[in-house]
């Protein structure tokens, strides 16, 4: 992710909204723009455009009521982004203010699982790959009462972590945002580009 279609004559379609009107419905907590907008572009719902889906938006803004919504519509709770980071990370992270234990609550409830982990944050401090709890500081009031829901919801049945082409534009556009929804994670597509950089290869051999 994302795809690579260098070369093969095709050009992004024209949604009917920008990806920057989605994403500000959902930062703003405008659920009757975001049903308008997927009336005609449903690709948005976990599309990917380098800083998280839809619903790490609505986490980090601490758009609560608009994180339910976005679930309630099919968002992946336990979607990565870029680094690895599922919205569970993103309200972990953020613990300490006010109103995240309450996201970090809800996505727990729906699904998410604490035990994912990142990619590596930053190799150069050795930080390594950390799950939720460990994106709070040891010995905080926050990792307790993280530690403490993660059992309060273990009970629930863990979502699978959708395969990471859900976030990708022409996956979305090309498939449809249900069959890629479908896609195991390790699923390895064949896409159209890719059969024909093969087949000009051996036209060049």
């Amino acid at each position: 992710m994302p795809r690579d279609l260098t070369g093969c004559g095709r050009y992004p379609p024209r949604p009917r909204f920008e990806p920057l009107a989605f994403y500000s419905a959902v930062r703003n907590g405008d659920p009757e723009m975001l049903a308008k907008i997927m009336q005609s572009d449903p690709y948005f719902l976990t599309q990917d455009n380098g800083a998280g889906a839809p619903l790490h938006f609505a986490v980090t803004y601490r758009q609560l009521d608009m994180a339910l919504h976005l679930l309630n519509c099919g968002a992946c709770v336990n979607q990565r982004d870029g680094k690895g980071l599922t919205p569970l990370h993103r309200a972990a992270a953020l613990a300490h203010v006010e109103g995240y234990l309450e996201i970090a609550e809800l996505l727990l409830s729906r699904g998410a699982d604490p035990s994912l982990r990142s990619e590596d944050l930053d190799p150069y401090l050795e930080v390594g790959r950390v799950t939720a709890i460990e994106m709070t500081d040891p010995d905080s009031a926050e990792r307790r009462a993280l530690s403490a829901l993660c059992d309060k919801y273990a009970f629930v049945k863990k979502m699978p972590v959708p395969h990471p082409d859900v976030g990708d534009w022409w996956a979305l556009y090309d498939y449809g945002p249900s069959t890629v929804a479908a896609w195991p994670y390790d699923f390895d597509p064949e896409y159209p580009e890719e059969r024909l950089r093969r087949g000009g290869e051996k036209a060049h051999k």
